[in-house]
């Protein structure tokens, strides 16, 4: 059978030599035929091999980045529940924090620390581990954690009074930790309801108060529930007016969000200071001698 290339303007026949390697070998039909074939087949293929990968791993590509070695997504990357509830004036509300039990809650406060504090050693760590003993379970409360339903929370777990408060000023019953002045002043507010002419209500914020207004207050005023930001009741507490030996309740106003859905674990800075607090000689002495407890609201 003879076949016919061009060289140099020739003919040559099939089993001929040739030691001229300057030949423009073309493929014949049938030869490009095959390779278009192989090429459809090769494509079809791959979409069959696309089709047959796992939905999880086509809706998330980018998941690995926030597993561990084991393909388990790491808790502290995870995404907080967030919605907004229903007759809460649209106030979103992490709803995740609410299921939390103690041992829950003493992992995640872990998790944070080191995430936030690197640099410390395994000691340092473990000295500034809470242990779940401290924190009260209040997953029985089923109300969704939004502002209106904090005093129900409060009447919930609290066996004393919340409208009392001890003798010697600067001494609460009650501190709530929130991240910021404006949410502290609507947390003031919705618990407005225990305050007396004998127990105040404390705004413990540096926004438009001055320290020394702060520290005015808690050296004259009985107060039985203090609200306010980490750094400036942190600041009450190392000056020694704001006084921690009735405390029984450390609120952590966890379940709030704000609008960039950030929560007080969060951001470092709120953060180190509700650790701060936690870990404050006199805070932490309530917590250890069962007299106190930290309530994840």
């Amino acid at each position: 059978m003879d076949s016919e290339d061009d060289y140099d303007g020739g003919v040559v026949l099939a089993g001929a030599e040739t030691l001229d390697f300057n030949t423009d070998a073309r493929p014949t039909p049938s030869t490009t035929d095959k390779r278009k074939r192989k090429r459809e087949r090769e494509k079809l293929n791959r979409q069959k091999s696309k089709k047959s990968k796992p939905e999880d791993d086509e809706a998330t590509p980018q998941a690995s980045k926030h597993r561990d070695k084991n393909g388990n997504r790491k808790d502290w990357e995870s995404k907080p529940t967030v919605v907004d509830v229903p007759g809460g004036e649209g106030e979103p509300v992490n709803e995740d924090m609410a299921r939390m039990d103690p041992k829950l809650l003493a992992d995640y406060v872990a998790q944070r620390l080191k995430r936030f504090e690197k640099n410390l050693s395994s000691i340092e760590l473990g000295d500034r581990y809470i242990s779940e003993s401290a924190f009260l379970d209040t997953t029985p409360f089923t109300s969704p954690r939004t502002l209106q339903n904090l005093p129900a929370y409060l009447e919930s777990f609290s066996k004393f009074a919340l409208i009392k408060s001890p003798a010697t000023p600067g001494t609460p019953h009650t501190l709530v930790l929130t991240s910021a002045a404006l949410r502290a002043t609507d947390l003031a507010r919705a618990v407005r309801k225990y305050q007396t002419k004998d127990s105040l209500v404390a705004k413990l914020f540096a926004k438009h108060i001055k320290l020394k207004d702060s520290i005015t207050t808690c050296r004259t005023s009985r107060m039985g529930i203090g609200v306010g930001t980490p750094g400036r009741i942190l600041d009450l507490l190392k000056q020694g007016v704001l006084k921690v030996d009735q405390l029984k309740n450390v609120v952590i106003d966890a379940s709030y969000v704000d609008k960039k859905g950030f929560g007080v674990f969060d951001v470092r800075e709120t953060q180190k200071g509700v650790m701060e607090i936690l870990g404050f000689a006199g805070v932490k002495a309530r917590f250890q001698s069962g007299e106190g407890r930290i309530m994840f609201y």
